[in-house]
């Protein structure tokens, strides 16, 4: 039960991460620094996924 709940909370949460990307990218026209910070979240959030899928 818990392993499903995670899994969708952290579906959801790369799919807002990849909105964000996109609605940045297609705004900014190919900023970088942006670009760049958004990189880093994702890194971030697959990370935590990693961990926590782990731990669990």
């Amino acid at each position: 039960f818990y392993f499903i709940f995670y899994f969708f909370f952290y579906l959801l949460l790369f799919l807002i991460m990849l909105l964000m990307f996109l609605y940045e990218f297609i705004l900014f026209n190919y900023n970088f620094f942006l670009y760049n910070y958004v990189l880093v979240l994702v890194v971030l959030v697959d990370v935590v996924l990693l961990l926590s899928f782990y731990f669990i």
